[in-house]
């Protein structure tokens, strides 16, 4: 055994630590991911999914987590990088020649890989996913290390080969089975969610409709109209922002939405009894202040909720480019009107979304919402 060329043969020394620190950094965030993938695949209720590793700009692992490579014969592409980050570290603990070898072949397999799903995001998907990402990084480091300070050929070793198709092929079995027992489940409950939202009452498109909408498709001529009942300051509320915006980017040529200002607050709603969101009345004219950046202040507004106060949104007036927006009378009659929209739907609390003129009070996940828009189209 030569030592000296070796990235793992001396021990416990810097390089062969730093693999280590980074391979366990790749665990983890091939863990993170995998516990990720079966989340946002399988809510078990609203906003289950909603973590670190959500969203829907050029930052989002649900890009990633439910594009075609998310996953392999309905194994999650994460599930893999469990699986070399493991034997990396354990080649890092227990050095061997023959091992380092194969983990110096692993580290480039895997560096192609991260290569080619890191074009396919840019590419394909418009955007990144933050956790993939940082194990893109990593693992680029990992097989620098490799590249950089072992003096050993690539090579495969047949005897840890097996071990690793061994150790991969009974979790697959494991994981493809635990995956279809899941989907059934799925599409079960969606089926559920299907036929309830069937049974609704119709009750038609609203009679004073908003000017105030998230898409730029005609409302009267699309084939899904929907309708939120909305405040700023209500916590739900700025999750279903984020579902809109979900929905947009998977229907986005079907699908229209209307915003209905219900601030539940009583210096502008009378059906609310006393300030219980004392700065929703406020948000809510700072957003219908200028219909053309309704949109940009909308998500700007629930981007920065917990940040939502008087001295903040005169701010954010400023910042906008407006001035005038809390006491001017027209605002205000356009607020009472979307609450005044709400009496004919008989909202009560929010979110409320009507789909089609049936109301769906408070909220469902994402995934089944999807599958009722699609029984629809």
């Amino acid at each position: 055994m030569n030592a000296n060329k070796g990235l793992t043969l001396n021990g416990l020394s810097g390089k062969n630590l730093l693999l280590i620190l980074v391979n366990i950094g790749m665990l983890i965030t091939s863990i993170y991911l995998t516990k990720h993938f079966y989340q946002v695949n399988f809510p078990t209720g609203f906003g289950s999914a909603d973590s670190l590793c959500s969203g829907t700009g050029f930052w989002s692992c649900n890009k990633a987590t439910t594009s075609a490579f998310g996953s392999f014969f309905n194994i999650p592409t994460s599930f893999f990088g469990i699986v070399i980050s493991v034997f990396v570290l354990i080649g890092g603990i227990f050095p061997s020649e023959k091992f380092e070898r194969t983990n110096k072949f692993l580290s480039l397999i895997n560096a192609i890989g991260c290569i080619i799903l890191l074009a396919y995001s840019l590419i394909a998907l418009s955007g990144l996913c933050q956790f993939c990402t940082l194990y893109y990084v990593l693992s680029f480091i990992s097989f620098f290390l490799f590249y950089k300070f072992s003096g050993l050929n690539f090579g495969i070793e047949p005897k840890y080969l097996g071990v690793m198709f061994v150790v991969v092929l009974i979790p697959s079995i494991f994981l493809n089975s635990y995956y279809a027992g899941k989907e059934a489940t799925k599409k079960n409950l969606s089926n559920q969610y299907i036929k309830q939202f069937e049974g609704l009452n119709t009750i038609g498109d609203p009679i004073i409709p908003s000017k105030y909408n998230l898409t730029n498709n005609d409302y009267s001529s699309a084939k899904i109209k929907l309708v939120v009942f909305s405040d700023f300051q209500c916590p739900f509320c700025q999750v279903v922002s984020d579902q809109m915006h979900e929905l947009i980017q998977e229907f986005p040529n079907d699908i229209s939405i209307q915003y209905m200002f219900y601030p539940l607050d009583a210096s502008c709603n009378k059906n609310i009894k006393g300030r219980f969101h004392e700065s929703a009345c406020a948000a809510a004219y700072l957003a219908a202040c200028d219909q053309s950046k309704f949109a940009q202040i909308h998500d700007f507004i629930f981007k920065h909720q917990k940040d939502l106060n008087s001295e903040n949104l005169k701010k954010w007036e400023k910042d906008f480019g407006l001035n005038g927006c809390f006491n001017n009378e027209n605002l205000k009659a356009i607020v009472k009107s979307n609450i005044d929209t709400g009496e004919q739907y008989k909202v009560k609390s929010t979110p409320t979304i009507i789909i089609n003129g049936k109301k769906i009070e408070g909220t469902i996940p994402t995934i089944h919402l999807k599958s009722i828009i699609r029984s629809l189209l």
